[in-house]
């Protein structure tokens, strides 16, 4: 998992499907979300691989592939989280994260503001301190052709965003 995010970071995309692959045969076997107490609580199971490989896709720039991904594949489906379990909290809020940038990306800024609120609900303080909404939200602000919404106003002011 880990030397596949950074083949991800480091453009080397065929090397980072590889290790994902090989993450996917391993979560695979393991069945369901496994936790491991000694790694902080790490959580190891399909939906994490998928979770993952979802964030692959936004490093390297694919906004398209993230929002098909994250409306398609099984593993990321809320029944799948129920069935399978869920990715650790930390992942479980980035992927949010990177489906509202997939969003803001991709010209639907409803979706975004959707996921962020989602985010919000889900770990406000945690969303509060994440320069990645932040960023998210300072785009969808540049990108909004008309007055903003009050749903867009109250978060550009919750995150600490002027725009």
């Amino acid at each position: 998992m880990e030397a596949a995010a950074a083949a991800a970071r480091n453009n080397r995309p065929d090397e980072a499907k590889e290790y994902r692959q090989a993450a996917r045969v391993a979560a695979t076997a393991v069945g369901t979300a496994h936790r491991n107490v000694s790694r902080h609580w790490s959580v190891f199971g399909p939906v994490t691989v998928a979770v993952k490989a979802l964030e692959d896709s936004l490093v390297i720039g694919d906004a398209r592939a993230v929002v098909r991904k994250a409306g398609e594949q099984e593993e990321l489906s809320p029944k799948a989280w129920k069935r399978l379990g869920r990715p650790s909290t930390n992942d479980g809020n980035r992927f949010t994260l990177d489906v509202a940038r997939a969003h803001t990306r991709t010209g639907d800024l409803s979706a975004a503001m959707d996921e962020l609120t989602r985010a919000r609900e889900a770990a406000p303080q945690w969303l509060r301190h994440q320069n990645g909404a932040a960023e998210t939200v300072q785009e969808i602000l540049g990108k909004r052709k008309r007055t903003l919404t009050t749903e867009m106003r109250e978060m550009a002011d919750y995150l600490g965003v002027v725009g």
